[in-house]
């Protein structure tokens, strides 16, 4: 081997590999495109979906959990870096948003009717397929941003869950007709904590360096 081509040999191998922020969309894209495509030949996207997106009280549903996808993910990019700190309060704010979204559904809902609000119809279809749409989202986050070097792996690993958490939701209320925040604050929210449990545990795991 010539010595310049020893030379350009080694600078290729001493590349650095791509920053975990550029690897974000060209792995996170086709997952969530895969997860969109599922709840649409698997569930069905909601008869009223048009006029959903253009009524408040529905659309927040959509509002609500891509804010969560989007703070989780601007904090798990920060996380990235060696000792990065995280702002966790767009997601305090997010969640504060909730409440005061449940607050004023519990108190506009006649009494006789909370509880039907509450528990709709469709509970138990929503804590699996949410979860279920959030895997692969999921799953692409932490391929995306293993490359980084995390030194709070469980934190890292919960907001990575938390975005794909949120990601799934959304796609999820492509389908879901329930339109109460007394339905879909509770609901959204305990199965978003629940990938987001799930992978704090997985953060020592996969985003160890």
């Amino acid at each position: 081997m010539k010595t310049d081509d020893l030379i350009r040999a080694l600078a290729a191998d001493a590349a650095p590999a791509p920053a975990p922020a550029r690897r974000v969309l060209p792995l996170f894209l086709p997952a969530i495109l895969v997860s969109v495509v599922a709840v649409l030949t698997v569930l069905g996207a909601r008869p009223d979906l048009p006029q959903a997106m253009v009524s408040f009280v529905p659309v927040m549903r959509h509002v609500l959990s891509l804010a969560v996808f989007a703070a989780a993910l601007a904090a798990a990019l920060h996380l990235t870096r060696p000792e990065g700190r995280a702002a966790l309060w767009p997601l305090a704010l997010i969640a504060a948003a909730a409440l005061a979204l449940f607050l004023w559904a519990y108190l506009t809902t006649p009494p006789e009717a909370r509880m039907m609000a509450l528990m709709g119809k469709t509970n138990s279809i929503c804590l699996v397929a949410i979860p279920c749409l959030s895997a692969l989202p999921t799953a692409a986050l932490f391929v995306a941003l293993r490359g980084g070097a995390t030194t709070r792996p469980v934190l890292s690993g919960a907001v990575i869950g938390l975005a794909g958490g949120g990601a799934g939701a959304a796609v999820y209320a492509i389908h879901c007709t329930e339109s109460s925040p007394l339905f879909y604050v509770t609901w959204y929210g305990v199965a978003i904590l629940a990938v987001t449990a799930v992978s704090a545990l997985l953060g020592p795991r996969l985003l160890r360096w």
